[in-house]
């Protein structure tokens, strides 16, 4: 079985993975959280040291692809935060909470991995709740974040910050901006379905603020009824503005140019410009005939409220933003940048088709087809004899040996017989290649008839799956070919050989390793095997990264060969420096030789 060390330490192929559920592409490395707001997110290499940091970084990556699969920032001009980070805070809150819950009905292990993020930091007190204590707009934004999670996102386990929140509410800002808050908001948190809908709910909270006179008298009861009617007409003017919005789709999408700092859950310093730029109509104050507790009546102080209120709007510095989700960032460690492996999961690449050759592909798997049967034979062999069941003498059991009944004599107790369980089979081999120039000629030659040899061989065993890459791509300095998935037939791995021209500019091994790695996770087969056939050491920028990349793999059961071609076969103790287990060969001969010590290292041996 593997275990989760590999995935608890390559947070790349864990990013690279959810990516392509996601439709998003997740980087990982360097020291800075960042995304275009389009397709493209970067996180730091984070030091994961548990399942929990773990599954709490998957929400965040799951966090931020959801703005992106979910169009934050469509329908909206982001100039309209400039110098209002209240404005942007609230917004922020609020769009948070849509994108999550979308984010959940469309793919429902999210919610696990973004809950995580608030479980651990309530549990290692990085998180503390505010108090009276705190600026106003950390009061502001505490209250309205934890109604958003407690309430409508149901972390029923976040209640206590709830309830902190909404003391340093009343202490701070007083009750009865409390009381006029929730009459707007709470008939409208559940029905925000789009980014325009988020701005303006954020926007007609930021003018119930810019308005409010702590010191005012109640309304009466007919101050109200107006209220509730300019409550539901500002309800029709969201749903007008977002039809409006429709009209200004493409615009805002065409004109957009963002480098947009990593969202959080409180503000996100985004620097799009669309050409949105709709009015907002704003609910009229509102308030209820609620009242707070006498104790609390009695403490309230208009003046205390009037200038943390004014307080609030005088913020005019996006640093004075409410940045929740940064907060988590920097909690966690990052691993220092001597440790990281500098590499991205290549984005894996299909041969052009029109440069197949059929006839060098059939005379490909003619050559390699006698070779192959052997090596089958020789692999079937160690198969049947690692499954045949075996007996045992043991202290107990249901049968006695009677051959060794004349232990009794001496005290040996071992007279029953037991049946061994036999050794199962269920792997998937990925065999890479080197496509580097250094192999033009005779090499790569014998390495695609290695590769297509040992994939004919193995594909004929029972529940084992094949797949094949190259790297890098032809005419190019990085990249990966995917010639062969395991639902592919082998005779289309021959017509994908048949392209490949060893034309490559350097031989990025890390990079291919990594894509090899995140192709067999990707696998339901329970042992995983990656072969590499390559003639020597990888480039320098990726020699320490390739060994790490092998260490954590087999650390984490994942069986890794090098299968060394040509010269290098003269220095083996510098390929055994990133390979444990190599076989070195000169021609496809020297493969049905070597290939025999390894096969129950692939197929069997645990």
């Amino acid at each position: 079985m593997i275990s989760n060390k590999l995935l608890a330490d390559s947070l790349p192929l864990i990013g690279a993975g959810l990516g392509d559920k996601l439709g998003v592409k997740i980087n990982v490395g360097g020291n800075q959280a960042f995304t275009d707001g389009r397709t493209y997110i970067q996180i730091p290499e984070f030091d994961i040291t548990s399942k929990a940091q773990k599954d709490a970084v998957l929400g965040y990556m799951a966090h931020e692809a959801a703005h992106i699969k979910f169009n934050s920032f469509k329908g909206i001009n982001t100039n309209n935060f400039n110098g209002k980070p209240v404005l942007h805070s609230l917004w922020n809150i609020i769009e948070d909470l849509r994108i999550e819950n979308a984010m959940i009905d469309s793919m429902i292990g999210t919610r696990k991995w973004m809950d995580q993020i608030w479980i651990n930091r309530k549990a290692d007190g990085t998180r503390p709740p505010v108090t009276n204590e705190d600026n106003p707009i950390t009061v502001l934004c505490d209250y309205m974040l934890f109604t958003c999670r407690v309430t409508y996102r149901d972390q029923q386990y976040l209640t206590e910050y709830l309830e902190a929140a909404e003391e340093a509410f009343i202490e701070v800002l007083g009750w009865k901006l409390q009381m006029k808050l929730d009459a707007l908001i709470h008939p409208k948190l559940g029905e925000i379905k789009t980014s325009r809908q988020a701005f303006n709910l954020a926007n007609t909270i930021f003018d119930l603020i810019e308005n409010h006179e702590p010191d005012e008298d109640e309304p009466d009861s007919s101050d109200e009824a107006d209220n509730s009617d300019e409550a539901d007409n500002s309800d029709e003017a969201d749903n007008s503005d977002e039809a409006d919005s429709s009209d200004d789709t493409s615009s805002d999408d065409s004109d957009t140019n963002s480098s947009t700092e990593t969202d959080d859950d409180g503000s996100c310093s985004n620097q799009t410009s669309t050409s949105d730029d709709s009015d907002v109509t704003p609910d009229s104050e509102s308030d209820t005939d609620s009242q707070p507790s006498s104790d609390t009546a009695e403490s309230a102080d208009p003046s205390k409220h009037k200038a943390a209120i004014e307080q609030l709007k005088s913020l005019t510095s996006d640093d004075d933003a409410f940045d929740d989700m940064s907060s988590f960032v920097d909690s966690l460690a990052i691993m220092p940048q001597t440790e990281q492996t500098s590499l991205n999961v290549p984005t894996a690449t299909s041969v052009s088709r029109h440069l197949i050759d059929d006839d060098s592909a059939n005379g490909l798997l003619s050559r390699v087809k006698g070779s192959s049967n052997q090596l089958t034979n020789k692999m079937q062999a160690v198969v049947e004899e690692e499954l045949r069941t075996k007996r045992r003498t043991a202290k107990s059991g249901k049968r006695l040996n009677t051959r060794v009944l004349h232990r009794v004599k001496s005290g040996d107790q071992r007279l029953f017989t037991r049946k061994t369980e036999k050794a199962e089979i269920d792997t998937i081999v990925e065999i890479s290649l080197d496509n580097s120039g250094s192999m033009d000629g005779y090499l790569i030659n014998v390495a695609k008839e290695a590769q297509l040899s040992l994939a004919l061989a193995l594909e004929k065993l029972n529940n084992v799956s094949i797949t094949a890459s190259a790297f890098p791509l032809d005419h190019s300095s990085k990249g990966v070919y995917e010639l062969k998935r395991e639902s592919d037939s082998v005779k289309s791995l021959a017509r994908n050989l048949s392209t490949l021209t060893a034309s490559g500019y350097n031989t990025p091994s890390g990079t291919a390793m990594m894509h090899s790695l995140k192709t067999v996770l990707a696998s339901k087969r329970d042992r995983k095997v990656i072969m590499m056939i390559t003639d020597g050491s990888p480039d320098g920028s990726e020699a320490v990264p390739l060994a790490n990349l092998i260490r954590k793999a087999e650390r984490s059961g994942i069986i890794v060969i090098g299968i060394a071609v040509g010269s290098i076969a003269n220095y083996k103790e510098c390929f055994y420096e990133f390979f444990n287990h190599a076989i070195f060969i000169q021609d496809i001969a020297d493969l049905k030789k070597e290939m025999f010590s390894v096969t129950r290292k692939i197929l069997t041996e645990s």
